[in-house]
């Protein structure tokens, strides 16, 4: 979060987390040198100091070789660089070390040797090492991210044919889906920088201007932004629940402007389609979740603006039927790519998980979002056959879906390390070592600083976060003590 958000808060954060993973690790060598970890409990350390910051702190260690500046600290000394700075090199080491301790972690357990033995050898004949599942919880992350690059670079390799034929004329410059955020006045220059969720707000309101209203397009905007999160499935579905919820809302919220009759109509049928999905999810048949549905029905209305603003000449045929084609292959998958969605179907047969389940309360299916991205770059990009350089790009997917940034980057990937690291402990034992004590102090002391930290945010900033708007400092200034560094989508 730190590093993604607060990048003033880097230096403390990062001597705090260092504190929290060395903690663990010291806990865990003082017992394997006395013989009493456990198999089981050497997994545990592995999986909870393998977090998702720990994965991107390692990642940004071993790129600060190539480029020292990526490395997440501002030094205290401005005055020196960050190559000369003794404490720049000091916390790289201690970060590279602990990266260093978790691989020999790793080999440790996996690898038998007769240097190291483990204590509860009926523990460790019951379980073993069958619980390695927890600490590959980053695979359907991995499987799932490489399913949507391929179904990416299939579209964008399909409409790079479409464009490369000697017929195809390059469209016409158009007046682009900008707002108030970009510029003051429309224009009809095209430009490459227009995020994702601005084209979202005017392909909608382009196609229904008399039904869409502006509580209605925030929600489906969070609902799409949502469906980046893992699903919790207990009796309910969180995702199908979160839609019906936001979708009633959104439809109920504001008073039709014309054509009152008409627009109650076509909103109560709306409600009973979302509530007839959560009826049929909830009886467990197989069908596609709420949010998969609001993801496709962006879809349908982007092969729809397709279809009225391109000419036969270019786009008008075939970007429509990519797209349709597209959304109901993308959401067929997502159905069935919760199979590898959860990190226990990675389990050995016939292994019986501690907690007697085969399944996880949190399972991961996200192929939808590449479906939100290629329709946005598909009708705003591609058919002008321009390049798009990764910092446009960048800028634009994260300039106003904050949401979909922390949920898909941040907090979906922390649900399954936690769900991770409750599955590793086989005993549910609540003894706790020092290590794992010091661990915990030290956590709710970072929690404190990020609480204290949000408590001084503007309600503007906050609304924005939620409603998906410009956050206020891009249109005005930077925050106090801004300091701009290498983090998730701050370039």
């Amino acid at each position: 979060m730190v590093l993604a958000y607060i990048p003033w808060l880097h230096r403390p954060m990062l001597y705090a987390h260092m504190s929290v993973i060395y903690s663990l690790f010291i806990a865990a060598l003082v017992s394997m040198l006395k013989g009493e970890l456990t198999n089981a409990d050497g997994i545990f350390v592995v999986v909870t100091a393998g977090s998702p910051a720990s994965i991107y702190l390692w990642y940004l260690t071993l790129r600060s070789f190539w480029n020292i500046n990526v490395f997440p600290i501002e030094h205290a000394d401005k005055s020196v660089p960050a190559h000369k700075s003794l404490e720049v090199q000091i916390t790289r080491a201690i970060a590279l070390g602990s990266f260093c301790f978790e691989v020999v972690l790793i080999c440790l357990m996996f690898i038998p040797t007769k240097a190291i033995k483990f204590s509860q050898p009926a523990c460790n004949k019951e379980y073993g090492t069958a619980l390695w599942y927890n600490v590959a919880w980053e695979l359907p992350v991995a499987i799932q991210s490489v399913a949507m690059l391929i179904l990416f670079l299939a579209a964008l390799g399909l409409t790079r044919l479409w464009t490369r034929r000697r017929a195809y004329e390059v469209p016409a410059p158009m007046l682009q889906p900008v707002g108030k955020d970009i510029e003051e006045k429309p224009t009809t220059e095209r430009k490459d920088n227009i995020d994702i969720v601005s084209w979202t707000e005017k392909v909608l309101f382009d196609c229904y201007p008399e039904f869409m209203n502006r509580s209605l397009f925030v929600c489906i905007i969070t609902v799409v932004q949502l469906s980046a999160l893992p699903d919790f499935e207990y009796f309910v579905n969180t995702k199908d629940c979160l839609t019906l919820i936001l979708i009633t809302f959104g439809l109920f919220r504001e008073m039709p402007r014309t054509n009152r009759l008409k627009i109650f109509a076509l909103r109560i049928c709306l409600f009973i389609f979302f509530a007839g999905v959560w009826v049929i999810r909830f009886l467990e048949i197989l069908f596609p979740n709420s949010a998969d549905w609001v993801v496709f029905f962006v879809g349908c209305t982007a092969a729809a603006w397709s279809w009225s603003h391109f000419s036969t000449s270019n786009m008008k045929v075939f970007l429509p039927t990519l797209l349709v084609l597209f959304s109901m292959i993308i959401t067929v998958a997502n159905i069935f790519i919760t199979i590898i969605g959860d990190p226990k179907s990675f389990s050995d047969p016939g292994f019986t998980p501690p907690d007697g389940s085969d399944y996880s309360f949190f399972s991961l299916d996200i192929l939808t979002v590449v479906l939100w991205i290629i329709c946005w770059l598909g009708t705003s990009n591609w058919p002008w056959t321009k390049s798009l350089t990764w910092d446009k790009f960048n800028k634009a997917i994260w300039r106003r879906a904050h949401l979909l940034k922390f949920c898909w980057i941040i907090l979906g990937p922390h649900i399954l390390w936690i769900q991770a690291s409750n599955n590793s402990n086989p005993s549910r034992s609540t003894d706790m070592t020092f290590g794992q004590i010091f661990a915990l102090i030290v956590s709710i002391v970072t929690v404190f600083t990020l609480l204290d930290e949000a408590r001084e945010m503007k309600k503007e900033m906050w609304s924005a976060f939620f409603q998906s708007d410009l956050m206020p400092y891009e249109e005005k200034e930077q925050p106090k003590h801004y300091v701009p560094r290498p983090g998730l989508g701050m370039s």
